[in-house]
């Protein structure tokens, strides 16, 4: 299969551009990349920055709930004395005293208390107002100080303290019935993170706890669910992309505090990624766009100014091909087709008249052919025909004379003298019996005829001598046994075609032995028409009329009758008659 001139140079182009689409490809998804790394490493390495100062301020206070709970003798007196003794109240008041101070030096530090397990007794210092926020306390942490989890305070716990999510950490004293612990505020340790924050509008910032709960930072339940699923994988990548619900895609870079459950997660969000890009390597990534468009661009140009003239011309030279001389092609608007249209429209002119010329030329020989076919007389016949006659003169049958030398001159009238190129098909059935009378006269009761023409039908005009061969050749070659008798039949009726255009049916039938395989294969095949010989010459007319008047829309078959018999068959498209 022969491939397109389209086809080739729309092959052609993208064989070009491709590699240099795909290296420039490579090249933004390599720069975009880099960039992404370089991106997620300063982050990760700023986030690490600040996740060490809320690990150290942890870590100091940490220190400082050690040093208090083993070292600060106000405890001890606190613990030994009774609570209707003066040092009970003079250390109560001294510790307050002291915590408030150290509530000021550390800012994380929400609130400072102590919790006598034996007494249930709870007292405390706080940046928020006393009594309620002792009540929360009592409330929220009252589970845990009565069976605290010394081994699990070693880290920072997460508790919700009047709805409010803060970090907590108890130790017990020296005599053991002394549990003190620190409320960390989540906001306040924070707060070097809400600088970060604030350094750039692409980024969001958030801390959740081991279990998934958010702590800190402005997220959806359906963003945050998308987080922690990223969280919780144990595999994710240090810079895993992720795709909230706003529809942007965003990194995600998280960081584990050491000292406590905590959380702190970072998302960049990619497309401000790309304005770290320099401007050469921005224009590289729109290069490969502009690439596709350039080239939609020129491949419709070549099909307006070049592809369609090639088609227009290719549809043309179809069109003549399927024998539409008339067709003519427009002219074009460049210089060059305008000269291919010209001279295709003045090939297509030329072979008009030269078609014109050849016809004329064939309707000519086929004339001659035709009076050649006329002015063939068969001299068996004739012979046989005067024979005839002269044995009815010496047996005196002058009536049977009369009647065939009546037979004989309106054979040969008919023969000599039809210069139509159209006769009526009651003309042609008349000179066919006449033609049948003369056999009958000289094979009397042994031959008979049956011709059924419809009324409407007899002025259908068909090419003259066209069913005679066949009428001859069913005597000639069925009639052979003379002592049988034989009988040719002549059907004409009317079909309706697919195309809702009608025809006339013709059948010649006869009573002889029928066509032999062979003679049926070569007659069906048409090798007659292509090979003519003077044995079959009247056939090879016959074809040869029919193409030239018909033009491929007449048929001719030949088979056996299922009781014996030669069958021709011949259908014409209908031509009536003025």
């Amino acid at each position: 299969m022969k491939l397109s001139l389209r086809f080739k140079v729309s092959a052609l182009v993208l064989l070009l551009v491709t590699p240099l689409f795909l290296f420039l490809s490579y090249t933004n998804i390599y720069s975009t990349n880099i960039v992404r790394e370089k991106v997620a490493k300063s982050a990760s390495d700023t986030l690490t920055l600040h996740l060490g100062t809320l690990d150290e301020l942890l870590e100091q206070t940490s220190h400082y709930l050690l040093r208090t709970a083993n070292e600060n003798m106000l405890l001890e007196l606190y613990s030994d004395s009774g609570p209707d003794s003066v040092n009970y109240y003079l250390s109560i008041r001294k510790l307050m005293d002291q915590w408030y101070s150290d509530v000021s030096y550390y800012t994380i530090i929400r609130s400072v208390f102590v919790y006598h397990q034996d007494r249930e007794e709870l007292f405390l210092s706080s940046q928020r107002e006393y009594y309620q926020e002792k009540e929360m306390i009592t409330s929220g942490l009252s589970s845990r100080l009565k069976t605290p989890n010394l081994q699990a305070s070693l880290k920072w716990e997460t508790v919700t303290i009047g709805g409010e999510p803060v970090l907590f950490k108890v130790l017990p004293d020296k005599s053991g019935r002394l549990l003190m612990g620190v409320l960390v505020s989540i906001d306040s340790l924070a707060q070097p993170l809400t600088q970060l924050e604030s350094t750039g509008g692409s980024e969001q910032i958030g801390m959740v706890s081991n279990d998934g709960k958010l702590l800190w930072g402005q997220f959806g339940d359906e963003d945050l669910a998308l987080i922690r699923r990223h969280l919780d994988n144990p595999a994710h990548p240090v810079d895993a992309s992720i795709r909230l619900s706003n529809g942007n895609h965003y990194l995600l870079i998280d960081k584990p505090s050491q000292y406590s459950n905590l959380n702190v997660f970072i998302l960049l969000d990619e497309k401000s990624i790309l304005d770290e890009l320099p401007i050469f390597q921005r224009i590289i990534k729109v290069i490969p766009i502009a690439i596709i468009i350039i080239m939609a661009i020129l491949l419709a140009l070549l099909s307006r100014l070049v592809f369609k003239p090639i088609q227009q011309l290719t549809s043309g030279m179809r069109i003549l091909g399927k024998g539409q001389l008339e067709y003519r092609l427009k002219e074009g608007n460049s210089r060059e087709f305008q000269i291919i249209t010209q001279q295709f429209n003045q090939m297509a002119e030329q072979i008009g008249n030269l078609k014109i010329d050849v016809y004329e030329e064939q309707m000519k020989v086929q004339q001659a052919e035709l009076k050649h076919l006329q002015a063939q007389i068969n001299p068996h016949f004739f012979m046989n025909s005067l024979n005839i006659v002269f044995h009815l003169v010496e047996l005196k049958q002058y009536s049977l004379i009369k009647k065939m030398i009546g037979h004989l001159v309106s054979h040969f009238r008919f023969i000599m003298n039809t210069n139509d190129t159209w006769i009526p098909l009651l003309s042609e059935l008349n000179h066919i019996q006449n033609y049948i009378e003369i056999q009958m006269v000289m094979y009397p009761n042994k031959l008979s005829y049956q011709v059924q023409l419809p009324k409407e039908l007899e002025y259908t005009l068909i090419p003259p001598l066209l069913i005679q061969p066949f009428v001859e050749n069913a005597i000639k070659h069925g009639f052979i046994n003379n002592t049988k008798p034989f009988k040719v039949g002549i059907t004409v009726c009317e079909e309706a075609r697919e195309n809702s255009d009608s025809c006339i049916a013709i059948q010649i039938r006869d009573s002889g032995p029928g066509f032999s395989a062979h003679q049926l294969d070569m007659l069906n095949l048409g090798l007659y028409e292509k090979k003519p010989t003077d044995r079959h010459l009247g056939i090879w007319n016959v074809y040869r009329r029919m193409l030239m008047f018909y033009n491929n829309r007449a048929r001719l078959t030949f088979h056996n009758a299922p009781d014996g018999g030669a069958v021709v068959e011949i259908r014409l498209p209908v031509q009536r008659g003025l």
